[in-house]
């Protein structure tokens, strides 16, 4: 990929976030223009992005790109998502016609114990889900956003014991629009990643290819891996695997605090609105070039 791949722009994420905005009745005034926003600074690729200061790297391949945590941040922030500081980094495609994100997340919980693998209930994480999300809608309705409604699996929760990686992937809909979310929790020595894909659920299958072939990239760099965990002297999360699927349950979210962790799968969905992430991609990439390097 030439240099004439140009970063994607702060004012298509702002154009994202004013998607959500009631359509101008027929004759209406026309809205005014949208304030311009500098543009993210994305690392074109072929690249090593780096993540928490040597906690993790991935390898971006030509024809995808890498935003660092404070760009990401300002990318969540554009499109009506609250930040924790927990981001770390974002991975797209270069591609015009392309419309999804990967995006990375650490939570410092501590080790989580597998040994539940082989226990999880599919069915009745799904309700947790479920209720958990509806009490997300409490903030959500406070904030003047849109609802959002978890319908079911695509891909129910497993676990792989080789990579140490638990993945679903979740269809919900907001306003009648569809949303799939496909999450990815690496675990490591001290935490776990989590590694989101936001897609319009008509590029899931491409954009799910894309995703595990980017992740064959990423690893946790030395003395941070599981495989290094140090019994008795390393902090031991206190959640198992069917935890970091829920991140709790109904309206204890709210009272327990679990809703800051889980908030994330929450609001993450929503800007996997298939309409709004075209919107988001429809001729604006083309706004800023990246340096000239000769």
């Amino acid at each position: 990929m030439n240099a004439s791949i140009l970063r994607r722009n702060g004012a298509a994420a702002l154009a994202f976030a004013l998607l959500f905005v009631l359509p101008l009745a027929a004759g209406a005034q026309e809205a005014a223009p949208e304030p311009e926003v500098a543009p993210l600074d994305w690392q074109i690729g072929p690249t090593t992005g780096s993540m928490g200061g040597g906690l993790a790297e991935i390898q971006v391949p030509e024809g995808f790109m890498f935003l660092g945590k404070a760009e990401t941040q300002r990318l969540l922030e554009l499109m009506q998502n609250p930040v924790s500081g927990t981001e770390l980094a974002t991975v797209s495609s270069v591609d015009e016609e392309s419309s999804w994100f990967l995006f990375f997340e650490w939570d410092a919980i501590g080790y989580v114990d597998d040994s539940e693998r082989d226990e999880l209930d599919a069915d009745a994480l799904l309700q947790s889900l479920v209720e958990g999300t509806e009490a997300g809608n409490v903030e959500r309705r406070k904030r003047g956003w849109p609802e959002l409604h978890v319908e079911g699996w695509t891909e129910a929760p497993h676990y792989d014991v080789a990579t140490q990686n638990l993945t679903w992937a979740v269809k919900a809909n907001s306003e009648g629009v569809p949303i799939i979310n496909r999450m990815t929790k690496v675990l490591g020595r001290r935490g776990v990643m989590t590694v989101t894909l936001v897609a319009d659920p008509n590029e899931l299958i491409m954009a799910s290819a894309a995703a595990d072939q980017l992740m064959g990239g990423y690893a946790f760099q030395p003395g941070n891996t599981y495989a290094e965990f140090v019994p008795g002297t390393d902090q031991m999360a206190k959640v198992g695997l069917a935890a970091l699927v829920v991140g709790g349950a109904g309206a204890a979210l709210l009272k327990s605090g679990l809703l800051a962790r889980f908030w994330k799968l929450i609001v993450v969905a929503v800007i996997g609105l298939g309409a709004g992430l075209k919107r988001l991609f429809s001729g604006p990439k083309h706004i800023a070039e990246p340096p000239n390097v000769g």
